[in-house]
């Protein structure tokens, strides 16, 4: 199949106005996929062309089978409690915000209804495709250039993040036929070579092999799945042996895990940031595990447990005071409670359960949805993905195009 089939199309009286609306959709729609990986402004501006053209759409969207979707509504339901625990805190103006970082909850629907509607729903695949490549290209660039270095470097996280999820879904559509396969190949095998050798975020390094993982398995034939993986796992952590960053990285991993009961000398690393900052999470999480500090909350909460621990803490140290535990599951825990938590555990894990279901029914697209599911769901242990506007959002991105996908098998 060549992509996402419209929804059928009722009658217009001008047809010109048609054309137009569906050529402004395909063009909102490949911009935001170039943007998500990149760029946070890109995102919002293309975001906000894609809100403008809801409202002349507003009547097809309104005829879309969201129940068949199940995950939309939970979504949607994990950021009205989100808005609703934020509000009970009071109409402060920085409550708004707070639920507004979760918006991606909504951006998801938008996208998979736009997506159904439009004549032209690929232009959001070659859009996120040609962005990848081309943020791929700039990390090879970098070192030409202090201010590209820099931009680079403040993207660590997300770059890695970001480019392994495009890798898969690169060698996905190829696999299945979606793409051109020469082509597609070499630019998933493009991304993984940029995510080993030129980038330093262990998150990335770490979702990059999980996926590896699962297009080993879903590539081989049944028989072959475990030596295929287990192959496949080998030759990666093979190759990242030669990649300086990934020695780099376990090595300072190694030492702040060696060294996190002695007083830091200098400046801290991530690593022993994130060694301070997991305890006082867990604190807080379980001090208010039913409803939660609330969103806005969370910040002076945190704080109250970091200064009053007993280890030594220099003044500033920038694990005494965050509204990021760079967790998910604590920062949906902490923030709103058991139901927050469960409401991001469910929409996190439907993808997983339907897959069995989906499979038998004959859809080549829910065993890689449950494989994306899987990836954000491990990186969400390291970082606060949903929180995090880059990651947040390419997700969001990548799930509304896969549950759109579908809709052709």
């Amino acid at each position: 199949m060549s992509g996402t089939q419209a929804a059928p199309l009722p009658p217009l009286a001008h047809s010109a106005t048609e054309r137009a609306l569906q050529g402004a959709l395909a063009f909102a729609l490949a911009l935001l996929g170039f943007f998500l990986p990149s760029s946070t402004a890109g995102t919002s501006i293309a975001l906000g062309l894609l809100l403008l053209l809801a409202i002349p759409f507003a009547p097809r969207i309104a005829r879309q089978p969201w129940s068949a979707e199940p995950v939309l509504g939970i979504g949607m339901l994990l950021l009205a409690y989100i808005a609703l625990r934020t509000l009970a805190e009071g109409p402060a103006a920085t409550g708004l915000s707070e639920v507004n970082r979760y918006h991606e909850l909504l951006m998801v629907p938008l996208v998979w209804a736009l997506l159904r509607i439009a004549r032209a729903p690929r232009a959001l695949l070659l859009g996120l495709v040609a962005g990848a490549l081309w943020f791929a290209a700039l990390h090879w660039l970098a070192p030409l250039s202090p201010r590209l270095g820099a931009f680079i470097a403040s993207r660590r996280i997300s770059a890695g993040f970001g480019l392994s999820v495009c890798a898969f879904l690169l060698f996905e559509h190829a696999r299945l036929g979606a793409l051109p396969r020469v082509a597609a190949y070499a630019g998933a095998a493009f991304l993984v070579f940029t995510v080993l050798f030129a980038t330093e975020g262990r998150t990335g390094h770490l979702v990059l092999l999980l996926l590896l993982a699962c297009a080993a398995w879903r590539a081989a034939p049944r028989r072959w799945r475990w030596p295929a993986l287990v192959a496949a796992l080998a030759a990666v952590l093979a190759l990242a042996t030669l990649s300086p960053g990934i020695r780099g990285r376990v090595a300072e991993t190694v030492h702040a895990l060696d060294t996190q009961q002695q007083p830091a000398i200098g400046a801290p690393d991530a690593t022993r940031i994130r060694l301070h900052l997991l305890p006082n999470a867990i604190t807080v999480a379980r001090d208010h595990w039913l409803v939660g500090t609330g969103w806005a909350g969370y910040p002076a909460a945190y704080r109250d447990v970091a200064e009053a621990g007993t280890g030594p803490a220099p003044a500033g140290a920038p694990w005494l005071h965050t509204d990021n535990p760079h967790n998910e599951y604590l920062m949906q825990l902490g923030a709103g409670g058991l139901p927050a938590l469960l409401l991001f555990l469910a929409w996190l894990a439907f993808p997983l359960v339907r897959v069995r279901a989906q499979r038998h029914r004959g859809d080549p697209w829910a065993g890689a949805l449950a494989c994306l599911a899987l990836a954000f769901a491990l990186g969400c242990v390291f970082n606060s993905l949903l929180l995090d506007f880059t990651e947040g959002h390419l997700y969001a991105g990548a799930l509304a195009w896969l549950l759109a996908r579908r809709e052709t098998a």
